[in-house]
């Protein structure tokens, strides 16, 4: 009876499996509860929400262009800010030409998401985003840096060359034939420049097409303290930075955006507005209460073994 240990030494040795078990269950237990946790948008979140909604900054109906650097490697904050961009892109008729700088399978992950919001449309009885009306796939870029000073120079011949296949057509036609680009011959053509990235990406294009276009991101947790420099300076217009600026994003999607000498920022009540984020930062505080009860009692069982000895 001597060597029993004490309940305090028990919790010191709990096995680490035990928590990651428990780390597990409740991170999965957390998503099928759709809870919508008070959320206050930071200004940077803000000024992105602004910038994409208010008809004076991005026009009803004008073409943007989106790069798209992140994969599924990044998909728990970049897949839901890529939904969120997308919802709001699609319900003012943004046009946008997708392409991306940073992985090869890029392109592929973000058709995917444009199909999933498609047939978030599509059980609402709402326009699907047709290819070419709509949206041109730009492809793949292999060279950030080439690509990002090639299309400062001259987006045209950036991206001469690259071709689309209009619906019901079999053959492909230059993209700049179509909706999308027919206006777009160089980048200061356009209203917004967005990139959704896991990467540095970002930077690179802050770097070479700073003060050409108004520039926005959406960018992991990693990136936000390095992006959020650029915003206040003024290159970047806008951010949302990680898992916290998805939830933010579509909290003003759901109320909008009043702000002291500002015009009002009109909201989209009654649409699909809580998604991937909100189910995710529910998730995301269930793990840190209990890391932080972890942590808690790991260091009160530190400190009571110590005076028993």
């Amino acid at each position: 009876m001597a060597n029993e240990k004490t309940i305090w030494e028990k919790l010191q040795a709990i096995d680490r499996r035990v928590l990651y078990t428990l780390l597990m269950v409740i991170a999965t237990v957390s998503l099928f509860f759709k809870v919508n946790v008070p959320t206050k948008p930071g200004q940077p979140t803000k000024d992105l929400y602004r910038l994409l909604v208010d008809d004076e900054a991005l026009p009803e109906g004008s073409t943007v262009i989106l790069q798209s650097d992140w994969t599924q490697s990044t998909r728990g904050e970049s897949a839901g800010q890529m939904e969120a961009l997308l919802r709001i892109l699609m319900r003012r008729n943004i046009k946008f030409a997708l392409l991306s700088v940073a992985d090869p399978q890029a392109p592929l992950v973000a058709r995917n998401v444009i199909r999933a919001i498609n047939l978030e449309r599509k059980a609402k009885n709402q326009r699907e985003y047709q290819v070419w009306e709509d949206y041109v796939n730009l492809g793949y870029f292999p060279n950030a840096e080439g690509t990002s000073n090639a299309i400062a120079a001259n987006f045209k011949t950036a991206v001469a060359g690259r071709k689309e296949t209009p619906p019901g057509s079999a053959t492909p036609l230059d993209v700049f034939q179509s909706p999308v680009l027919s206006k777009v011959s160089k980048v200061e053509d356009v209203p917004v420049y967005i990139n959704v990235t896991g990467s540095k990406t970002s930077n690179i294009l802050i770097e070479r097409l700073g003060g050409r276009v108004p520039f926005a991101a959406l960018v992991t947790g990693v990136m936000g303290p390095e992006t959020l420099n650029y915003y206040q300076s003024g290159q970047v217009k806008g951010v949302a930075i990680g898992l916290n600026g998805v939830a933010e994003m579509e909290s003003l999607m759901e109320k909008g955006l009043v702000e002291t000498g500002k015009p009002e920022v009109k909201s989209f009540a009654g649409e699909t507005n809580y998604g991937r984020g909100m189910a995710y930062y529910l998730a995301l505080h269930t793990c840190l209460v209990l890391m932080i009860v972890a942590v808690v009692v790991g260091n009160v069982a530190m400190v009571a073994a110590r005076k028993k000895k």
